[in-house]
């Protein structure tokens, strides 16, 4: 199945491609997907949390494929990028947010050719964004996620998101294949199972403070709005005995799920509950010791994870085959689609 087909088939209308690393062909992917809207007719649009479509990237030096937008396109972009586009835009509406770059505009692209992409900074401010160009008539929004900016794929931004792996992701094909299987299991987490969790989440939230519930079902707010700073603190505040569910409101750090794991029998009977998968930002050997002592985690608004996009280039380290690297990535992130976008439009079969 074409990845086009899936997104239609799954009846998504804004999706956020967001890569692992630079380089991991996550401009490649946005291109296929214009690409493939395009022929199918569709009025698609365009933004990022972050800035992408430079010729040159400003860490790295390296040359950048392009972001080419056809004729209908709906652009979401601060002003100081319209002047660089080779595509003639025409203005469609304001927003009333602001950057660095200037106000961010939505243009329509009326000669297609080459964009430079700055949407708003924020998380709150795009997902505005995204309904007014949904409100101008785009059947697909695609929200390019920038380096870092995971957060676009959260579910009050964007309806499901791709993520683009490849060589650039590690030094070895093991450590890439560890490295995105971590990712995707973060962001495949299950949803809360009972309304007793959501209430919880939702205290956890409204007072800024973490909070647990305990065997007893008894919810203690802790006297920490963080874990930051205060790992061991927290670890030490929770039950000696009896299952127990800590909601975060902020942040689930290394350190935190690190000082977890050194209580191994707290670990076993712990359950970590936060909003969304892009609220975790654990190392992948710090996650895989958690869940190997038994803990869990589950969020109140899951990803949904629609498919991984593979570049089996690196600009400077170790390439690889293609039709190799992507049956790898295919058959360990089994039953997520992969798809080498470089090569086909269609999901990397498994022979």
């Amino acid at each position: 199945m074409s990845l086009l087909r899936r997104i239609q088939t799954d009846c998504i209308r804004s999706l956020s491609v967001v890569g692992l690393a630079k380089n991991a062909g996550k401009t490649v992917a946005l291109n296929s997907i214009l690409r493939q809207g395009k022929a199918a007719e569709m009025t698609l649009g365009l933004s990022s949390i972050g800035y992408d479509g430079e010729k040159v990237d400003i860490l790295t030096r390296l040359n950048k494929p392009r972001i080419n937008v056809p004729v209908g396109t709906l652009l979401a972009t601060a002003t100081a990028t319209v002047s660089r586009a080779t595509a003639k835009l025409e203005i469609a509406a304001s927003t009333p947010y602001v950057t660095a770059l200037g106000e961010v505009i939505i243009a329509r692209v009326r000669e297609a050719g080459e964009v430079e992409i700055a949407g708003p900074d924020s998380l709150l401010e795009m997902s505005h964004v995204v309904r007014q160009m949904q409100d101008l008539a785009a059947d697909l929004v695609v929200v390019d996620g920038a380096l870092d900016r995971v957060g676009s794929a959260a579910p009050t931004v964007t309806d499901a998101t791709l993520l683009s792996t490849g060589a650039t992701v590690g030094n070895t094909l093991p450590l890439i294949l560890r490295r995105t299987l971590h990712k995707v299991a973060l962001f495949t987490l299950p949803a809360a199972e009972s309304q007793a969790q959501l209430d919880l989440l939702l205290k956890a939230q409204s007072s800024g403070r973490l909070t647990y519930l305990d065997v007893e079902g008894e919810v203690t707010l802790m006297p920490f709005n963080s874990a930051m700073g205060h790992s061991l603190a927290v670890v030490d505040a929770l039950p000696a005995k009896g299952n127990v569910i800590l909601a975060v409101p902020g942040a689930v750090t290394d350190s935190l799920v690190s000082e977890i794991c050194r209580k191994h029998r707290l670990a076993s009977r712990l359950t970590l509950l936060t909003h969304d998968p892009t609220h975790i930002f654990v190392s992948a050997e710090v996650w895989q010791r958690y869940l190997a002592h038994g803990g869990k985690a589950v969020v109140s608004d899951p990803i949904k994870l629609l498919a991984v996009s593979v570049n089996p280039t690196a600009p400077a380290g170790s390439s690889y085959e293609p039709r190799t690297f992507a049956s790898a990535l295919a058959r360990s992130l089994a039953p997520i689609p992969v798809y080498d976008l470089f090569m086909s439009d269609e999901a990397v079969t498994l022979e």
